[in-house]
Formats: C-alpha cells, sequence, structure tokens
C-alpha cells in the first residue's frame, strides 16, 4: 500500500516538473520578444533624437483679399469645324476615308476622274508650242519693219525717196507692232488655259484642310459631284473650346487671357486648364448672357465635341483668406497639414484648405498670418524635427509674378542631398533593427535546443 501511493506522489511531482519546464518555455520567448521590441522602440526614439537637420525653404503666411472663385456650366466644341466640299464637277474614282478616321493637313480625302481634262491639257498645250513660235516669227518681223524704217527716215531727209514711200514703211512698221502685240495676247490667253486646266486637274484631288477627324461621309467611289456639293466633315480636336454662357453681371470681370479650370465629369472629374479667347459682346436675349470661349489643350484626345464641362473663373465677390503657397500643404494619411518653422524646429499644424488663387490657397485652421511655413524640403520632416532655413519664397512677389520664383541650385541640390542620407540612415537604423531581431530570434532558438 505505501509503494502504491510512494509511486502515485512520484508520478504527480514528474508530471508537475513537466508542466513547469513547457511553461517556462512558453513564457522565455514571449518575454524575449517584449524584450526585442521594446529595444527596438528605444532605438527608434534615440534615432529621431539623434535625427539630422534638415535643410529648408520657408515662405510667410500672409492675409489677402481674393477673388472668390465662380462656376458656370458650358459645353466642348471642336476647335475648327469644316464641311469640305467639291470645287469642280467630277466622277470620284477615289475616296480612301472613312468616319473617325484622323486625318493630317493636305490627306487625300477624294480623287475626281482626270481622264477629259489630262487630253485637254495636252491639247492646249500644243497650240501653246504654235503660239510661241508666232510670237518669234512676229517679233523678228517687227524688228525687220523698224529697220527698214529707219532707214527710211534718212532717205526721206535727204529727199531720195518721196513721202508717199516714206508713209508706206511708217505703216509697214505700225502693223508689225499689232501683229506683235495681238501675237503676244494670244499666248498669254493660251498660257492661262493651260494653267486653267492644271487647275482644274488639281482640284481633282481634294485635300483635308487641317488637321482633324472626319465626322460625315457624303459621297462614294462612282458618285457624281457637281461643284460645291459636300464630300465630308471635319473637326479639329488637337485643341478644343468650351463654350460658357457667363450672366451680365460677371462679363465685365472678365477679359482675352483669363485662366480658368475647366472640369468634366464624363472623365473621371478630371480637371483641366484653360484660357478665354473669344468674348462674345452679343447676349442672348432670353438669357442675358454672354458666350465666352475657353481654349483648352486636348492632344490626348479625350474631350469629345459636346460633353458637359464645369468652368471655373476667378471674378467673385471679394474674400479675406489667410494663404500660403501650394507647395506648403502636406498630405498624409491622417489628412492635410503643414509644418510651420518655430525656434530652428518643425511643427505640425493641421488645416483644411479652401480656394486656391493662383499659385497660392486658403488654409483654415489654428495658425495666424505672420509665421513662417515650410514650402521646401517638408515632404519627409517629423513633427519637432530640427531644421535649418536656407531661403525665403516671399508671397508678395508671387503675387506680382504668378510663377514661382525657383530656388538657387545649390539649395535645391542641397535639400535633396540630405534627403537622400536621411533615407539611408533610416534604411540602415531599420537593418540593424532587423539584424538585431534575427541574433535574438537565433538565440532563444539555441536556448530552446539545450
Amino acid at each position: 500500500m505505501n509503494n502504491m501511493r510512494l509511486k502515485i506522489m512520484n508520478n504527480c511531482n514528474n508530471k508537475l516538473r513537466c508542466i513547469l519546464l513547457c511553461t517556462v518555455i512558453l513564457i522565455f520567448p514571449i518575454i524575449s520578444v517584449f524584450s526585442v521590441c521594446s529595444e527596438g522602440l528605444s532605438q527608434g526614439k534615440m534615432f529621431r533624437k539623434k535625427m539630422f537637420t534638415a535643410p529648408v525653404v520657408v515662405s510667410r503666411i500672409v492675409q489677402l483679399e481674393v477673388p472668390q472663385p465662380v462656376k458656370m456650366v458650358g459645353t466642348v466644341v471642336p476647335f475648327r469645324e469644316s464641311i469640305v466640299a467639291s470645287e469642280i464637277d467630277g466622277l470620284v474614282v477615289e475616296f480612301p476615308v472613312k468616319r473617325g478616321d484622323y486625318i493630317k493637313k493636305g490627306q487625300v480625302l477624294a480623287k475626281l476622274k482626270t481622264t477629259t481634262l489630262k487630253i485637254q491639257l495636252k491639247g492646249a498645250e500644243a497650240v501653246l508650242e504654235v503660239k510661241r513660235a508666232a510670237i518669234g516669227e512676229a517679233e523678228a518681223g517687227e524688228h525687220l519693219a523698224l529697220i527698214e524704217f529707219e532707214r527710211a527716215k534718212e532717205l526721206y531727209k535727204s529727199e531720195t525717196i518721196s513721202h508717199q514711200e516714206y508713209d508706206k514703211f511708217e505703216t509697214k512698221y505700225e502693223q508689225a507692232i499689232e501683229i506683235h502685240k495681238k501675237e503676244q495676247a494670244g499666248l498669254a490667253a493660251q498660257e492661262a488655259e493651260v494653267e486653267g486646266i492644271k487647275d482644274s486637274i488639281g482640284k481633282c484631288t481634294i485635300t483635308a484642310p487641317f488637321d482633324g477627324r472626319i465626322t460625315e461621309e457624303y459621297t462614294e467611289v462612282g458618285q457624281w459631284l457637281d461643284k460645291g456639293d459636300r464630300v465630308v466633315s471635319m473637326l479639329q480636336l488637337d485643341y478644343v473650346k468650351v463654350k460658357i454662357p457667363v450672366p451680365e453681371k460677371y462679363i465685365q470681370n472678365l477679359k482675352i487671357g483669363d485662366e480658368c479650370e475647366v472640369n468634366f465629369q464624363a472623365l473621371g472629374g478630371i480637371t483641366k486648364v484653360g484660357h478665354v479667347v473669344h468674348i462674345v459682346p452679343q447676349a442672348d436675349e432670353r438669357a442675358r448672357t454672354f458666350p465666352v470661349y475657353v481654349k483648352i489643350d486636348n492632344s490626348d484626345e479625350k474631350l469629345k465635341s459636346g460633353m458637359f464641362a464645369e468652368a471655373t473663373f476667378e471674378i467673385g465677390p471679394l474674400l479675406s483668406a489667410i494663404m500660403i503657397l501650394k507647395d506648403g500643404i502636406v498630405r498624409r494619411a491622417g489628412g492635410k497639414l503643414i509644418f510651420l518653422a518655430v525656434e530652428g524646429k518643425a511643427v505640425v499644424a493641421p488645416v483644411q484648405t479652401g480656394i486656391a488663387y493662383k499659385n497660392l490657397i486658403q488654409i483654415i485652421g489654428d495658425v495666424k498670418p505672420g509665421l513662417d511655413v515650410i514650402v521646401r524640403g517638408n515632404e519627409r520632416l517629423l513633427n519637432a524635427q530640427n531644421v535649418q532655413v536656407t531661403g525665403r519664397m516671399d508671397p508678395d512677389i508671387l503675387l506680382d509674378n504668378i510663377e514661382s520664383p525657383s530656388l538657387t541650385q545649390m539649395d535645391s541640390q542641397e535639400i535633396k542631398r540630405e534627403e537622400r542620407r536621411g533615407t539611408r540612415e533610416e534604411g540602415e537604423w531599420g537593418m540593424d533593427k532587423r539584424r538585431g531581431m534575427k541574433e535574438e530570434g537565433r538565440g532563444m532558438k539555441d536556448e530552446k535546443d539545450k
């Protein structure tokens, strides 16, 4: 009986030892992982403390009176539109284009039969050669009559010939001049006839007046065309115009060359920048709106004639707004923010954006005019990171010069170089951290095997 009790107690002790050993084996890796993570976090904090000083360019936050944007709807129209017609009667023998084809200026649209015209050209050219020979004979006759007339003058002065004989030589010379003039007129007329036939042959080849696309066909091979009959319709779409009816209260604020943004919902809401090219001074009597045309680049041909468009003009009432350069806005996962340069530190400030004006944008948030916002070198900044101001960009200058003044080449290169250095240091720290975790894992595995 006692032996049985001892055996049971030994078994229980053995099970308890196994449970304790398993518990230690399970808990040890967890403790090791926590220690590695805490070490990694401490290393991250140390890295941030040792973060390099970033060179930056700042700009002053200003408060301005800016016009509010006004949105108006419009319609896309082709930059040029033409119905190409035939300039001559003829039978269509070639018609190589179809609807939708893209055509270059001068490309053949249709050809008419030229057999009869070529026959007429040969006859007219033969007559022209005869006329040229006749003009040579007339010139020679006129020259001979002139010589005889000059000799008759001398003989008449010496009273060798009578006045009647002198008159005969004079009349002969005058007749030779008239014959020469008639031959010259006949030669000119024949040359014009030859040129006219050649021109008609040239008109039998109908070509595109500009680059564009065929939108309609009006003829086919074998069809007879009269002078003025339509051949095709063409649209030029490498540039387009947006026709916008502008209310009369805004028309005085617009001028040729004004810039506007045009949004196209049919293309996923893409926005393109255009310029006012036409302001029609005649209003629609019913709507009291004036047609305004905005020219937009369409080299990718995404915009089609008839599309709906929404244009935004900066012609509304003035609004007092806090503005910064658009480059000062940083987009992060949490939203939009800016970095202020305060006593050598980058201080983050969450903001919302409002209206845009030229290369400035309105910001709404806990910021005041007069502070310096970082506009270059702000892409990789962290809150409270050390910064060094290497340049300024004055918004007042930018308002006079719409284009932003560029940084000096040295400043730009320095900022890029420091950013690359920071990226490299971050990568090296990450590699060191991963290497340390691998070594810890290898040590844990060795302990477990033992």
